[in-house]
């Protein structure tokens, strides 16, 4: 059935204290499988109908999301401010960066790699020529590496696998070794910053004991190539100049090529947000650290290059080997020469495809010159010798952990894998803070202002073995890749291996600072733990990573104490550490017996010197057991819409509740006087979609009767109480989106047809008989005709592109509105009454 999908969170400003009412009530589920014998699905009123339901969805997300942000922002208020605030997840399955599905392959490109090194745009051409073609010079990657583009003479569309050909032709080109297709990519000491509580992941990999080793230095670079970085108040003194490397101008969002300035333009989402995923990455290799203020940093004082690659769709291999090049201080044709080349390249990106030689001609070029790339593995759940660039020789492979340790659900996994770093787990809250285990770092909220934000993905663990990599290199300038891999690999926790492929295991930071410094064992043993507080949702089997933060052997015993210790056992409560080494502790929860509720125990961990018995530090961890009703059920939301002049349903967050299931379903709100609609619904799958099919959902009075509650200033309206039945399947058949890429009629529903001879295909319908979608117009084509057709309607004419899609731009009309057609410059179109403008890309 069709979801409704919430495709954007909108954070609406908070507002001075004005007059208000009160409603209040009690909301009562049907019990499935329980206590009622049956509940037939309820139909669906107006406003949960067709796209009025889907406009009510997105508003009610909004107003939760926004909501849940002041209700942290004001929890905290005396601690947070003024930072930026800590954006907690919104509702709904955690954010997580995935590779599509379909084939990466850009039709009609063309990656060459000369044997000569500098060949100019129109000789490298000559030499590419092929009869049925058009052929452009796009762009360098190095001396080396061109970018060509082809057009067929006649017309048709470039195919995926036409360009597979074209790849295999230009390979026997003599001077040639060897061409690729271009792939699209995507975007896969205790400091005293006051959220730094907050960010479990540190002490996952050791930092804090690393950061008595060293805080890092200026004198290296970090490039994090990505999708930019914004300005950011916990980041701005890091980041120094670097470049934009996409050369797609619809990609790059900024109305150019190539140029000076790698600031993230935003809009990568799918529906038009931003990730600000380059920001994140790079506020966890070096946020402004120790400063009192918001988030730490791997490194304290590391200087930070921003080289961008991603746009709005990704990014290309071609770019990308660009900017792998550049970054790493490499010559790249009509790009200036970087000033201060990183030592260490953050790659928190990949797509699907074996390994790429184009990548792979850049990484062996400049890790002899000294370069260290450290890619993420991606986020697939699958074996990562199918992701590049991870898969590449000479490069470190990050996969990623959660918060006990072990793989994350989501990481890829196997052979390319050389280590593993704090990735996150945001279905999880094992530690019991009341935030997913996700990596907390610098991001924006949604109204484009600094904040702090979870995320989780191989994308999160890379910049933490990143940031490791450059604390290495402060006490050891000389290490090249090799060296730092091998101390990496050697000083990891084998606990976190795993059986389908976790590299040599977790990150252990402390350790490899030690061994970076020369290797020194002679500090007497330490006790370490990762967390001091365990959260349980009944029976369960959870880890505490344990390390020796000294020398010599460390030897461990737990006990367990409290009233509740006999639900706890400990399966190995002994442990013998190594120096400067990290093992689990497992420990296993028996709710069998306890009644609904929440219970705790303690555990104390001893730790003694192997050589002498001497003690060597002690910790305790705090376990809570959380059983029953208190730990499974779902809190409804209570939402109180109302429709504006224009008749479009509004929900804000000053006019939502949540009734919580410990205390049976009963709220009160004080709100603004409005004439209200009341309506509830639990969001049983917990995957942020509201409304859903089959989902608890009511409505006051009744479905029959969608009453409205019209409420006065000071008002105290009680009893608006109703029952929660599952919501009745809507209408999924599909509906006609004109302008869309198609490839066949199959492809545009509804009556429509697919013009194949447009860019990438166009879905249209005949309109003379039937009206057109939302999202389009009515127009009479051809001069000798009356035939109509539908059109995609833009919002900017004669401003290029506007919110057209790639390689279209909006005409205007001539009757006040815009339309989608073909850019000239990509398809000719023009015929002979006119002349294609090749910089406008419209036909004049």
């Amino acid at each position: 059935m069709r979801r409704l999908l919430i495709l954007g969170l909108l954070l609406l400003t908070a507002c001075e204290e004005e007059p208000s009412g009160r409603i209040q009530g009690k909301l009562t589920p049907f019990q499935k499988g329980g206590g009622r014998s049956s509940a037939q699905p309820t139909a669906r009123p107006a406003p949960l109908q067709g796209d009025a339901a889907v406009r009510l969805s997105q508003a009610l997300s909004r107003a939760v999301t926004r909501q849940q942000g002041l209700g942290t922002r004001k929890s905290a208020i005396e601690v947070t401010l003024p930072d930026p605030l800590i954006v907690p997840p919104p509702m709904g399955p955690p954010p997580l960066k995935r590779l599509p599905a379909e084939d990466p392959t850009i039709a009609g490109d063309v990656i060459v790699r000369f044997e000569a090194a500098g060949l100019e745009a129109p000789v490298a051409l000559e030499r590419v020529t092929l009869p049925g073609y058009r052929v452009a010079h796009k762009g360098y990657a190095s001396e080396h590496l061109h970018l060509v583009g082809f057009e067929a003479l006649d017309g048709h569309t470039v195919t995926v696998e036409e360009t597979g050909q074209l790849v295999a032709q230009l390979a026997q080109v003599p001077g040639v070794r060897f061409t690729e297709k271009n792939l699209r990519m995507y975007a896969l000491r205790t400091p005293n910053d006051k959220s730094y509580g907050v960010q479990w992941h540190y002490p996952a990999i050791n930092l804090p004991s690393a950061w008595d080793v060293s805080t890092g230095g200026d004198a290296v670079t970090v490039a994090v190539i990505d999708t930019g970085i914004a300005s950011h108040p916990d980041l701005n003194a890091r980041v120094i100049a670097g470049y934009d490397m996409i050369s797609d101008t619809s990609n790059s969002g900024d109305g150019s090529g190539r140029d000076s300035d790698p600031t993230d333009r935003g809009g990568d989402e799918p529906n038009g947000g931003s990730s600000w995923h380059g920001t994140h990455v790079a506020g966890t290799i070096g946020a402004a650290t120790d400063n009192a203020s918001g988030v730490a940093g791997v490194t304290w004082s590391t200087r930070i290059l921003p080289v961008r690659a991603l746009g709005r769709q990704g990014g290309t291999s071609f770019d990308i080997a660009a900017a792998m090049n550049w970054a790493a201080g490499g010559t790249v044709s009509g790009v200036p020469n970087n000033p201060t080349p990183a030592k260490v390249i953050n790659m928190s990106l990949g797509g699907a495809s074996s390994p790429q030689r184009t990548y792979q001609d850049v990484i062996d070029a400049r890790v002899t010159a000294g370069a260290i790339y450290v890619i993420a593995a991606g986020n697939e759940n699958v074996d990562a010798t199918g992701t590049t660039p991870c898969n590449q020789q000479n490069v470190l492979c990050v996969g990623s952990t959660n918060f006990a340790g072990t793989r994350s659900s989501f990481s890829n996994f196997g052979a390319p894998v050389d280590v593993m770093a704090a990735g996150g787990e945001m279905r999880e809250d094992l530690n019991g803070d009341g935030y997913a285990d996700g990596v907390l770092s610098t991001s924006f909220d949604e109204d484009d202002q600094p904040a702090y934000v979870f995320n989780q993905g191989t994308s999160m663990a890379t910049p933490h073995v990143a940031g490791v990599v450059a604390l290495m290199l402060a006490v050891n300038p000389s290490l090249n890749a090799q060296q730092v891999e091998n101390i990496l690999k050697t000083t990891a926790s084998a606990s976190s291996r795993c059986s389908e492929g976790c590299g040599a295991g977790l990150v252990n930071a402390q350790a490899a600072l030690k061994l970076a410094q020369g290797g020194s064992s002679n500090e007497p043993p330490k006790l370490g733990i990762t967390t001091t507080l365990l959260s349980f949702n009944g029976s369960d089997t959870q880890r505490i990573l344990v390390s020796n933060l000294g020398g010599g052997t460390l030897n461990v015993t737990a006990a367990k104490s409290g009233p509740q210790a006999g639900a706890v056992s400990l399966p190995g409560p002994t442990l013998s550490l190594s120096a400067f080494s990290t093992a689990a502790l497992d420990v296993v929860t028996n709710a069998s017996g306890l009644a609904d509720g929440e219970y705790s125990a303690t555990l104390t961990l001893t730790g003694t010197s192997a050589a002498g018995g001497g003690p060597a530090g002690s910790a305790t961890v705090t376990v809570k057991i959380r059983v029953g009703a208190v730990a499974q059920g779902l809190d409804a939301v209570v939402a109180f819409a109302w429709q504006d002049e224009l008749g479009e349903w509004q929900v804000e967050e000053n006019t939502i509740a949540v009734a919580e299931a410990a205390r049976g379903y009963t709220y009160a709100i004080d709100m603004p006087p409005q004439t209200y609609y009341a309506l509830a619904t639990i969001d049983e799958d917990e995957d942020g979609e509201f409304f859903e099919d089959e989902e608890l959902t009511g409505f006051w009075r009744n479905v029959d009767d969608f009453e409205p509650i019209p409420l006065a200033v000071d008002q105290d309206i009680g009893n608006i109480s109703f029952d929660l039945v599952p919501l009745a399947p809507v209408d999924d058949s599909p509906a006609l989106v004109v302008g869309a890429a198609c490839q066949s009629n199959t492809d545009c529903p509804d009556g429509g047809r697919c013009v194949t001879s447009y860019p990438g295909g166009y879905c249209t319908r005949d309109c003379d008989t039937q009206g057109c979608p939302a999202g389009s117009k009515c127009y009479v084509v051809g001069s000798s005709s009356d035939d109509k057709v539908c059109i995609a309607n833009c919002s900017g004419p004669s401003q290029g592109r506007s919110t057209c899609r790639a390689d279209y731009v909006c005409y205007d009309d001539e009757a006040g509105a815009g339309q989608c057609l073909p850019d000239c410059t990509v398809r000719e179109v023009c015929g002979s009454n006119f002349t294609c403008n090749r910089t406008s890309g419209y036909c004049e």
